[in-house]
C-alpha cells in the first residue's frame, strides 16, 4: 500500500513536472512570436541594411504568423489544463491536490491566470491590425488590384486571429470540465 503510495505521489511530481517543462515552452513560443514578427516588420519597413526600399507586402504575413504561433500556444495552454485537472482529481499528494483546487477557484472566481493568454492574443491584434494597416494604406494610393488583394489577405489574417482564439477557448474549456470523450467507448455516430 505503501508503495502505491509513493508511485502515485511520483506520477503527481512528473505530472507537475510537465506543467513546468509546457510552461518553459510557451516563453519560447512568446519569443519567437516577438522575433518573427519584429523580422517582418523591419523587413517590411525596408529597415535591413541592405534594403533600398520597403517591402510592405512583408507586413501582410504577420497576422499569419501569429495565428501560428499563438495556435501552438493554446495547444501547450490546453495540455496544462488536462495536467492540472488530473493532478487536482486524481493526485495521490494532498498538498499538491490542494494547490490544484485554489487554483482553479482563482481562475474561475477571480480570472486569475488568464492575464497571459489574454495579453497574448491582445498583442497578436495589436500588431496584425497596426503594421499591416501600413501596408493596407500604402496599396491604397494605387486602388488597383494588390489594394483589394492586400485589404482581403489582411482581414483573413484577423479573422484567423479571432477564430483560433474563441476555438482555443471552446477546447480549454471542455479541457478544463473533463468534457473529454472516453477512448475506450466508441464514438457516437453524427446524423449526416
Amino acid at each position: 500500500m505503501g508503495e502505491d503510495r509513493s508511485n502515485g505521489m511520483e506520477t503527481s511530481h512528473l505530472l507537475k513536472g510537465e506543467i513546468n517543462q509546457t510552461l518553459d515552452s510557451l516563453h519560447d513560443f512568446a519569443k519567437w512570436k516577438l522575433i518573427v514578427t519584429s523580422a517582418l516588420a523591419a523587413a517590411g519597413f525596408g529597415l535591413s541594411a541592405n534594403q533600398d526600399k520597403p517591402h510592405y507586402w512583408l507586413l501582410l504575413f504577420i497576422p499569419f504568423a501569429c495565428a501560428y504561433v499563438d495556435l501552438n500556444c493554446y495547444q501547450y495552454l490546453i495540455r496544462i489544463t488536462v495536467l492540472a485537472r488530473a493532478l487536482r482529481e486524481h493526485s495521490e499528494d494532498a498538498l499538491l491536490r490542494t494547490y490544484e483546487r485554489e487554483c482553479e477557484e482563482l481562475r474561475e472566481r477571480y480570472g486569475i491566470f488568464g492575464l497571459g493568454k489574454n495579453a497574448g492574443v491582445g498583442a497578436s491584434l495589436a500588431v496584425s491590425i497596426v503594421a499591416p494597416g501600413f501596408a493596407v494604406a500604402a496599396f491604397s494610393a494605387t486602388k488597383n488590384v494588390s489594394f483589394y488583394v492586400a485589404l482581403s489577405v489582411w482581414a483573413v489574417g484577423i479573422v484567423l486571429i479571432v477564430a483560433l482564439w474563441r476555438f482555443f477557448l471552446r477546447k480549454n474549456e471542455a479541457a478544463d470540465k473533463g468534457e473529454i470523450p472516453d477512448p475506450t467507448k466508441p464514438i457516437p455516430r453524427r446524423a449526416h
